[in-house]
């Protein structure tokens, strides 16, 4: 069985945490966008100075750029059982784009605690070589605790940004959660609980519903 997911929800509601533990638990491809982005930002390529002029203001990458992104990236299942889509599509725009791509599931990693989220961005470490999310209080000394990298925070990771990634969520992203909920896909999840809590949930949920495709 293959099995073809998309993980959707506000910025800093754990997507990238999670969706790293459900891609090893079902032996699924993470296809990440924007590591892509970031990774064309930081090498500075002609396509990273495109993309930096749209994220470091918090508005979306134009939705040509981010299919031919994820394109490449699903072609090749060599030795995976499927993959799972961070963060796209983000829109109905791509949602509309994204017609030719088949998509069983979408996770929603549902919070409405938008400060509780301000205070998780602002405080929040990412390793750029294991991907591991941690925070500025537990590592101050910003030594990754899993492989020993320099931790990192994202450059789009201040409130003028989150307060823009925000508005653009709840005006553009959710009404493609409502729209796939209408087609019967969305696996809703309460992330405003502890990460070992929120996990679990998607465990049991998404065994249940991938067990109703069958």
């Amino acid at each position: 069985m293959v099995i073809r997911l998309v993980i959707l929800g506000a910025p800093g509601s754990g997507k990238g945490t999670h969706t790293y533990k459900i891609a090893k638990r079902y032996n699924l491809k993470h296809v990440v966008v924007g590591d892509v982005v970031k990774a064309e930002i930081r090498n500075k390529t002609e396509l990273g100075k495109i993309m930096y002029e749209y994220t470091s203001v918090g508005k979306f990458v134009p939705s040509e750029i981010v299919i031919d992104v994820l394109k490449n990236q699903v072609e090749d299942l060599k030795g995976f059982d499927g993959y799972i889509i961070d963060t796209a599509p983000i829109n109905m725009e791509q949602k509309k784009a994204m017609s030719d791509f088949i998509i069983d599931g979408v996770i929603w990693l549902k919070v409405e605690n938008y400060d509780m989220l301000k205070e998780r961005i602002l405080n929040r470490l990412i390793c750029p070589n294991c991907r591991k999310v941690t925070t500025k209080s537990k590592y101050p000394n910003r030594i990754c605790p899993c492989c020993g990298s320099v931790l990192e925070q994202r450059y789009d990771d201040n409130v003028e940004t989150f307060n823009k990634r925000i508005a653009q969520y709840v005006d553009k992203t959710l009404p493609v959660i409502r729209d796939y909920q209408r087609e019967g896909k969305v696996i809703e999840i309460n992330a405003e609980q502890d990460k070992k809590d929120v996990y679990a949930e998607i465990c049991d949920k998404l065994d249940k519903f991938l067990e109703n495709l069958k």
